[in-house]
């Protein structure tokens, strides 16, 4: 897989970059399969295992604002009861301004870790093809990661 940034340098370096992998392998299947991304999540759990949260519901709501509050309660709850060590939280957004690259829109992920380290990641993208019902197969092409350190909210 691809990875996002250099070598880990410690332990919180280490799981965020799980994190960003993780998360960014899975929206590049989502983007290349139905063109179109709904917010999601990973975390690690106490044994340092990477996986998807799912939000046990038997109907989601089909809108993204509801579905982030919803992912960010269930997030809220697995730290809570003391089941992960970080989180990521990912939503699609349309940027307020085209990246480096010329892309108008990214996958903003939120990681946030139990030892206080907080960060959000902006991965600028775009996809190609998808068109004449989809003889044309999509692809992802992905820009630049942004990131910036800001406080922890749910840890």
């Amino acid at each position: 897989g691809q990875s996002y940034f250099d070598k880990p340098v410690d332990e919180n370096h280490r799981r965020a970059t799980q994190l960003l992998n993780a998360t960014m392998s899975y929206a590049r299947l989502i983007l290349r399969q139905y063109g179109e991304l709904g917010p999601f999540g990973y975390a690690i759990d106490r044994e340092g295992e990477v996986a998807r949260e799912t939000v046990d519901r038997p109907r989601l709501p089909r809108d993204a604002e509801r579905l982030w509050k919803i992912l960010g309660e269930h997030m809220t709850e697995q730290v809570r009861r003391g089941r992960v060590k970080a989180i990521a939280m990912a939503v699609n957004v349309t940027l307020a301004e085209p990246s480096a690259e010329g892309f108008a829109d990214a996958v903003v992920v939120e990681i946030e870790q139990e030892s206080g380290s907080a960060m959000d990641i902006t991965v600028p993208y775009k996809v190609y093809g998808g068109h004449l019902k989809n003889l044309i197969p999509r692809r992802v092409a992905v820009g630049k990661p942004v990131m910036e350190e800001r406080e922890c909210r749910i840890f």
